[in-house]
Parts: structure tokens; C-alpha cells; sequence
């Protein structure tokens, strides 16, 4: 506007002499900062904001079903200033807590006859049999607009709490559900739900989550799964999975190496996030390439590859845009297992130099052979910012400060911004001594606590 108009003009325009459209950016902006109250009160400003805003079915085209005792009234004034925009539709447990059905009824009264206007649809943790009547209202219905669908289970119904709610449709059909939704994109669908082999087709999908505790299946029924996916969904760029049932403690490990496939390639897949064991993890990513991968997973656990699906990844150089790694040198990355053998470990300098996309770098429970298998970092991986050993041995603090030095001096690559050195409860070895934390200390950010890896999701 500087650049458009004169200074005196600017000074004496208000905004109820401004073009519509450029009204109508810049009260959606509002709305999207305030939230769904805005669209209200801007409304009762005065009566050229209020022909305005009702003039912009966009302010009015989200209905919240989100509280035991819903303002019927204002959801269908809503409903009807929405005129033909796309809806989004959310619903939430609390407006089911005490009057379940009757609420149901009155929500699908109102909604199902604008199937066709459905954009967005979430349901958090909605109960079994009230979201399955919905979801089956879907069924042969055409809905061209719908775009993302998310059917969420929180954590309360998580097995840890104890209060899990049992579902009494686990053979639930939901193959067909989506099939009048052409131009759906994302998909959440973390519930148990239905059973893995009747899940929806994800032919046109560019983001699809599943879990937890939606995938309690053997592992090669789940490495399976991730292929019928990937080749479903051509264009999918973030798949994010969870194997096994809501608690890792439950998982047995299973001798998958037997299917480890031919590469295949995906053109697409920025994310993949495998929530479960390592090996069936490492088996998967050995049998794809993928040249956008970017990250994967969210928590540590889930990044976590062994050294032999690190020298495939780096032999191949079939993910050369990855950003953040954990490599274990357990056979499933449990600390009392032993470290994988050492007939692996020379493949592991020259596979991590092929990672040049590396910004953070971990190692846990790697046997380093006295620093003969520990990688050159000062001169490789170029934008590497952040490197942990987690309860490693057969490494020197000196090797450690020399990689550290060498990066600084370098001007090829770039320095180091932090350093996590952890050898573990009552562990000396590998332990920096209190000159050489003091040294790190002022050249970067040290530390030498552990960290947990359920929970730190910083590493991409």
C-alpha cells in the first residue's frame, strides 16, 4: 500500500471505505488469529461490517460440536450463513458425554444433508458406536470436497490408564467408506478401530496416519502394509505408522530378516515415521529408496536404524536428503542386548559420509573399537549441528574434541552447535572429565545428561 498509494490518501482511509475484498482479507486474518468468536462480534460492529461479514461465508463455514450442551440455535444460523462454502466439521466426546444418540441425531439432522460441502471432518475421541453410524452415513454418498479426515483416540483410552474403552466393532468394514471422497488428502486415523486388511484404499493421499495401537499385527503383515501403501499412494509425502500394541513392552521381536525385498522406489515420501521395533524399521527402510526423505519419525525411538540398514542406506545413497538419524548398535536397540558384531562396524565411516544432509547425529549403544570405527565427522556431513553418543563405548573424549576442533577450523563445513555425551548410571568410560566439559562448554552447547527417547523429538 506504501508503494501504491499517496501518504495523504493512506492517512484519511478508513476501513469501511476499503474494497471488499481487501475487507474481507483482512477480517478473515483476524478470524484466523481470534478464533471462531471473531466472526461474531465483527458482525455486530455496525452495519457495514455487518453486510460485509455476512457476506463471507468463509467466517461461518466451521461447526464445532465440542461441548455437552451445543447452542443449537447459533450452529444452524451458522450452517445457513455458510451458504455453499466448503464445511468443516469437528466433533468432540464432551457433546456425547449425556445424551449420546439424541445429540447424534440432531448433529446428522443438520449436517448430512450437505455432504457434498464437507471439507474437513475430526472426531476426537468420539465412542465407537456413535462414530461408525457416522462414518457409515459416508457410504455411496459423494463427497467431492472432503479433504482431510481425522478420527482421533486420546490418550485417556490409552492401555496405561487402565480405562481403555473396548470396541464393539472390530470387524468394522471401513473399505468403502471413503469411496465417494475422489480429492480426500490426509488421513488420521488412530483408533483400533478396524482391522489393518479393511482399512480405506489410500490411492490419492499425501499425508495418512495410523496408531497407536491401531496396527497389533504380526511384523510381516506390517512391512506388507507400508509396500500396499507406498504403492497405493504414489504421491503420499508423509506416512506416519505405529506397530504392535499401545505399549512397546508388549512387542515381541520377530526374525524379519527374511523379508527384506528388492529397492523400491517412492518419488514422494518426505516422512516416514515407524512407530515400533527397530529391526522390522531397518528391514523396511533397506527395501525402499527414497531420494525426498527428509525425517524420520517424531520421538528418538522411532528414528532409530541398525548399522547394517545404515551401510544399505549409505551404500546406496537412496536417502540422500535425510535429516536426522539414530543409529543403535543393538540388535533391537535395547540396552541388554550385546552390540552388534564388529564384522559391521568398517562399513560405518564410509556409510555416514554419504549422509550429507545430516543436521543432528545419534549413536547409542555403538561400540566405536577404541575410535577405530568412529566416523571423520570433521570433515563430512556439511550442515551437522548436533551430535549425541548415548551410552557408546570404544571411543576417546580426544577423538571426540578433535572432530570438534576440526569442524571449527573448517570452512567447508559447519561448526558443531551442541554435544551430548551420556555413558550411562556409574559409567567412566567415554565420560568427559572436568577440564574437557569445560572445554566443550565454551564452544558449543554440552551436555551430558541422558535423554528420554520417548519424548525428545527434537532431532530433525
Amino acid at each position: 500500500l506504501n508503494f501504491s498509494f499517496p501518504t495523504m490518501l493512506l492517512a484519511t482511509t478508513t476501513i469501511n471505505t476499503l474494497p471488499f475484498d481487501i475487507f474481507q482479507m483482512i477480517i478473515t486474518g483476524c478470524r484466523e488469529e481470534e478464533g471462531e468468536s471473531f466472526a461474531l462480534a465483527s458482525s455486530h460492529v455496525c452495519r457495514v461490517w455487518r453486510r460485509h461479514v455476512l457476506d463471507m461465508p468463509l467466517l461461518w463455514n466451521r461447526l464445532e460440536f465440542a461441548t455437552e450442551a451445543p447452542k443449537w440455535e447459533m450452529l444452524e444460523v451458522k450452517l445457513k450463513r455458510s451458504g455453499q462454502a466448503p464445511l468443516d466439521i469437528v466433533l468432540e466426546e464432551k457433546v456425547f458425554l449425556k445424551s449420546g444418540m439424541p445429540h447424534l441425531r440432531r448433529i446428522m439432522q443438520m449436517i448430512v444433508p450437505h455432504i457434498e460441502r464437507w471439507r474437513l471432518l475430526r472426531m476426537e475421541d468420539v465412542p465407537h458406536k456413535i462414530r461408525r453410524v457416522l462414518l457409515d452415513r459416508l457410504r455411496g454418498k459423494a463427497a467431492p470436497l472432503l479433504h482431510r479426515v481425522e478420527v482421533v483416540q486420546g490418550r485417556k483410552y490409552d492401555r496405561t490408564w487402565g480405562s481403555r474403552t473396548k470396541s464393539t466393532s472390530r470387524h468394522w468394514d471401513a473399505r468403502k467408506v471413503f469411496d465417494g471422497a475422489p480429492n480426500l488428502r490426509h488421513l488420521e486415523w488412530t483408533t483400533p478401530e478396524a482391522e489393518h486388511c479393511l482399512l480405506p484404499p489410500f490411492r490419492n493421499l499425501l499425508t495418512l496416519k495410523m496408531g497407536p495401537g491401531t496396527l497389533d499385527i504380526k511384523a510381516e503383515q506390517f512391512i506388507q502394509l507400508v509396500f500396499r501403501i507406498l504403492s497405493a499412494a504414489p504421491a503420499l509425502q508423509e506416512l506416519s505408522l505405529s506397530h504392535g500394541p499401545d505399549t512397546d513392552y508388549d512387542l515381541e521381536n520377530e526374525d524379519v530378516e527374511h523379508l527384506v525385498q528388492p529397492p523400491t522406489i517412492h518419488s514422494s515420501l518426505q516422512l516416514l515415521h515407524l512407530s515400533g521395533l527397530t529391526n522390522v524399521r531397518s528391514v523396511i527402510l533397506r527395501s525402499l529408496v527414497l531420494p525426498k526423505l527428509r525425517r524420520l519419525g517424531g520421538p528418538l525411538l522411532d528414528a532409530e536404524i541398525d548399522i547394517l540398514c545404515c551401510k544399505t542406506l549409505g551404500k546406496s545413497n537412496c536417502t540422500p536428503n535425510l535429516q536426522g538419524i539414530v543409529i543403535t548398535g543393538s540388535a533391537d536397540g535395547a540396552q541388554n542386548r550385546d552390540p552388534a558384531p564388529h564384522s559391521r562396524m568398517p562399513s560405518l565411516p564410509a556409510a555416514i559420509m554419504s549422509f550429507q544432509s545430516l543436521f543432528i547425529l545419534v549413536f547409542r549403544f555403538v561400540d566405536f573399537g577404541g575410535d577405530k570405527w568412529l566416523p571423520n565427522l570433521g570433515s563430512c556431513c556439511p550442515h551437522l549441528k548436533s551430535l549425541m553418543l548415548l551410552r557408546c563405548t570404544g571411543y576417546t573424549v580426544k577423538a571426540i574434541q578433535t572432530i570438534v576442533e576440526a569442524r571449527m577450523e573448517s570452512e567447508e563445513v559447519e561448526s558443531l552447535g551442541s554435544l551430548r555425551i551420556n555413558t550411562g548410571w556409574g559409567e567412566r568410560a567415554g565420560a568427559a572429565s572436568d577440564d574437557e566439559a569445560a572445554w566443550f562448554e565454551r564452544v558449543l552447547k554440552f551436555n551430558s545428561r541422558g535423554v528420554n527417547l520417548y519424548e525428545f523429538d527434537g532431532y530433525d
